[in-house]
């Protein structure tokens, strides 16, 4: 587009007044006129505004001093002039050089001026600044930059994530499982196929529930109505499920419904194959029953041996005695009658433990009751009051911690009588013997202490048989060594241990633990 006007400005015949109504006062746009070769020739109040000039300094100046002071600058300058020539008009965009130095985004219109004659008087340029605008679209730009840098960054983590998801899946070994709110199953990892026997796409027809074993079935129908009820909890469940192959096996599963999820949508049932550890377990309950059954066949033997043998030594005694009566008094005949009383006397006393041990290990007729360890203990001093002042023994107690037990009174009688006895007995020549017994409640047991100052005992070297029938580490002193294998038996059958520190010449120490639930409230 060109402007055609009567006058060219150049001999001064444009009406200025009515240019200076129309233009001159205009603030908001830079409108001015320049010369065929790029002088400025007016100057409004915008122009002013926007770039800083007042007229007196610009008119007469080259527009190239609105420009940066380079060479693509200045190209580009003659670039805008000869497209203003060759299109009539032509608007431009670009960063122009204020009088202070500081710099704006100008929007420019060049269009030229023809007068009548045709001939080129010059140029009619508007600037606007847009350097608001373009900083906000530099903002915005920067903000898109970041947001697409952000969501590449995330989409690759994302993918990254799903392939180290896919892999954790894929090299498991549990198998994963997703089903759907059916139950059915759409989704399993390559070790659920390995494991279970059914690819993809196999038996996802129907609900899981088909392929777990009728006995186990309405179990896992109570777990999976429970846990549709709470999403996002752990179910765990132990049962037999079909293999593809056709047989069953054992498989511990934990289910998660994660329907609620929109990343899931699904219940997630992570499973592992236990049929070796659960036929192991069947087979160690069917060894235990078995020797249970022959333990109590064996009980039941040795009693009815005991019982049995009890008649035939009551005869052999009688007969033993008849024989003294009758036979002549030499002393051959009478040392083989003494020797024959004292083999009597000694089969008599072993049929004795074993109805001792055998009450023990029967079943326990007696009632748990709630047993004093002080009244316990001074039963026990009076019981073995003889003993006691014949070796001038000292029994010191401290049941603070715990002094009352639920127990059977029968058993822990027995065992602190022995344990007391055995610390007598075993004392040190010229040391009168020291037992102290305290109890402890600790590590969520109860312990019982018996601390003796007697001779000690080399545990390498009794250490292992320490506990055994009829097993004795000091010969000189009497006893049937049946003392510490009853208290062992009768611990254990109270649902505790016993444990033993000691050195030789240093005292002994027998600890008993037993659960702390036999505390009894006080």
């Amino acid at each position: 587009m060109t402007l055609n006007i009567n006058e060219s400005p150049l001999d001064g015949s444009v009406d200025e007044k009515l240019f200076k109504l129309l233009v001159a006062n205009v603030k908001d746009y830079a409108i001015y006129l320049v010369d065929p070769n790029g002088y400025i020739l007016s100057w409004n109040e915008g122009a002013q505004h926007i770039k800083g000039y007042r007229a007196d300094e610009v008119i007469g100046r080259h527009i190239s001093i609105f420009y940066l002071n380079d060479d693509v600058e200045k190209k580009r300058l003659r670039h805008n002039l000869n497209q203003a020539l060759k299109h009539g008009m032509y608007e431009s965009e670009g960063w122009r050089v204020r009088k202070d130095g500081t710099l704006y985004w100008a929007n420019n219109v060049l269009t030229t001026l023809y007068n009548d004659s045709g001939h080129l008087i010059g140029f009619a340029k508007v600037t606007r600044d847009f350097t608001e605008r373009k900083l906000l679209e530099e903002k915005q730009a920067q903000i898109n930059t970041e947001l697409e840098r952000r969501v590449k960054q995330n989409t690759e983590q994302i993918i990254a994530n799903e392939l180290r998801f896919r892999k954790l899946i894929e090299n498991s070994y549990e198998g994963i499982s997703l089903l759907d709110e059916n139950l059915k199953v759409f989704y399993r990892s390559p070790s659920a196929e390995r494991i279970n026997g059914w690819q993809q796409g196999e038996r996802e027809v129907t609900s899981a529930l088909d392929i777990v074993h009728p006995d186990d079935r309405p179990a896992v129908m109570l777990l999976f109505k429970e846990m549709l009820k709470k999403p996002a909890e752990a179910f765990f469940v132990t049962c037999r499920a079909l293999h593809g192959k056709g047989y069953y096996l054992w498989l511990e599963c934990v289910f998660t419904n994660m329907l609620h999820d929109e990343s899931f949508k699904a219940i997630v049932c992570n499973f592992r194959d236990i049929t070796a550890q659960k036929n192991a377990e069947l087979e160690r309950e069917k060894v235990t029953l078995d020797l249970v059954q022959r333990n109590k066949d064996l009980e039941q033997f040795a009693y009815i041996i005991s019982h049995n043998l009890r008649a035939p030594v009551a005869n052999i005694t009688g007969l033993s005695t008849l024989l003294q009566h009758t036979m002549t008094e030499d002393q051959e005949s009478a040392d083989i009658l003494k020797a024959l009383a004292k083999s009597i006397d000694n089969l008599d006393d072993v049929i004795g433990d074993l109805n001792q041990i055998l009450q023990v290990n029967n079943e326990v007729n007696d009632k748990i009751e709630k047993v004093s360890l002080s009244h316990l203990f001074k039963e026990i001093q009076i019981g073995l009051s003889s003993i006691i002042q014949k070796n001038d023994a000292t029994l010191k107690c401290d049941f603070n911690e715990v002094e009352e037990i639920l127990s059977l009174k029968g058993f822990m009688y027995s065992i602190f009588q022995n344990l007391i006895i055995n610390s007598i007995k075993y004392h040190r020549p010229g040391v009168p013997p020291l037992v102290n017994i305290r109890t402890e409640l600790k590590d969520d047991c109860i312990h019982i202490y018996f601390k003796d100052n007697g001779k000690g005992i080399d545990l390498k070297k009794y250490g292992n048989h320490l506990f055994g029938l009829y097993k004795r580490f000091d010969q000189t002193v009497k006893g049937k060594g049946i003392g510490l294998f009853m208290v062992k038996m009768q611990v254990e059958r109270l649902g505790g241990s016993i444990q033993v520190e000691s050195e030789p010449d240093a005292g002994t120490e027998f600890t008993l633990k037993f659960p702390a639930s036999i505390k009894a409230e006080e």
